[in-house]
């Protein structure tokens, strides 16, 4: 090595000996006694709170904070202006506002000294919202929890396709709650990053319902129970969806020879009936296609309304007969107008409406 490498060599080494000992100076000057600090879980209504970091001059020159700067305006730091001698401590306070702000939060303040070194304090809490604030975001309350909404609607939902929907509650006590399901069915699956929701924070549990895995078509409405600890009652969970058949990979050749529903008569009309006893009238179904016809579901929503199949194949030019059967006493309005849906393979006919009229007879002096 000639004489001139080695005195780059002895050079660089000395300067990156003095870059590590400023750099120690820099952030060796201040200690602080601690530099998080945990509010823990407290009321909205309790207002604005406050901590106080300390730290301690271990150099040998004065120091002085220049700057404070936090993360968020909700944030508040105040800090002295005046120098702090070798030896003596200062005093930071750090004031958080948590107005409209429920839940789990994490804030910093950026603190610059003299001595150009930058350090960070941490405060974090979880703040319990108050009743005006949680009413806009969780309107439902229950118990223990609230709720942005008791009903979970998917949609439509494909026949052999899962589909995902949310459900996001409030811990609105002050203990941890640990959350279970009960009379979940089979077709639904409920999964939660967490098992327990802590106090002011929210929870969101993901519900997959795979229709491949039950036999309903049409309207679903079903629900589901939330069992909360330490309350009485459990939470009723409404779900709704419209399960359908996917008819989009059908082919042209396989829609050319596909089933076609015909219902006749399109209304049964029962006239004028009398109020009392139980009254039934048919109806049928053909297949004017090409392939069998498979009743998916036949059902009405309508109370006082019963439909009832033989079968639910139609063979390719034949037919079967229904019944539609009505309670008047289960009615819910004296006039009958109610609506059939039927179900089926028909990719360009998959509902069918079967109407069902009547008029009650008059009893009685006018």
């Amino acid at each position: 090595m000639t004489l001139a490498a080695l005195i780059r060599k002895v050079l660089r080494g000395s300067l990156l000996v003095a870059a590590l000992t400023v750099c120690g100076a820099l952030h060796g000057e201040v200690r602080w006694l601690d530099s998080v600090h945990n509010f823990g879980a407290f009321d909205e209504e309790d207002g604005s709170v406050s901590c106080t970091f300390r730290m301690v001059n271990k150099g040998p020159d004065e120091v002085s904070v220049r700057s404070a700067r936090a993360s968020c305006g909700c944030t508040a730091p105040h800090y002295p202006h005046e120098a702090i001698a070798p030896g003596d401590t200062a005093s930071i306070t750090v004031t958080y506002n948590p107005t409209g702000r429920p839940g789990r939060f994490a804030k910093t303040v950026k603190i610059t000294l003299s001595d150009q070194s930058v350090q960070t304090l941490t405060i974090k809490g979880v703040v319990i919202g108050s009743q005006n604030t949680l009413r806009s975001r969780y309107p439902i309350e229950a118990g223990r929890i609230k709720l942005r909404n008791r009903q979970v609607p998917f949609g439509t939902v494909y026949q052999g396709k899962a589909k995902s929907a949310y459900l996001e509650i409030y811990n609105s006590s002050h203990e941890p709650l640990h959350l279970s399901w009960r009379n979940v069915p089979a077709y639904l699956r409920i999964t939660s990053a967490q098992d327990t929701v802590a106090p002011g924070e929210q929870g969101v549990y993901s519900m997959v319902l795979t229709p491949s895995k039950s036999d309903i078509y049409g309207i679903l409405t079903d629900s589901v129970e939330l069992i909360v600890p330490g309350d009485p009652d459990p939470v009723k969970i409404d779900l709704t969806a419209i399960v359908e058949e996917d008819f989009s990979r059908l082919t042209p050749g396989q829609r050319a020879n596909a089933p076609v529903i015909a219902i006749e008569p399109e209304r049964v009309d029962f006239g004028e009936f009398p109020g009392e006893g139980t009254i039934a009238l048919p109806f049928e179904i053909l297949n004017r296609g090409k392939s069998d016809l498979l009743i998916r579901r036949a059902y009405t929503i309508d109370p006082g309304i019963t439909v009832s199949l033989p079968s639910k194949k139609v063979k390719k030019g034949k037919r079967i007969k229904g019944t539609v059967t009505v309670d008047p006493g289960q009615l819910p309005t004296p006039l009958l107008n109610a609506r059939i849906q039927i179900i089926s393979n028909d990719p360009d006919n998959p509902l069918a409406i079967l109407r069902v009229v009547g008029i009650p007879a008059m009893t009685g002096d006018l």
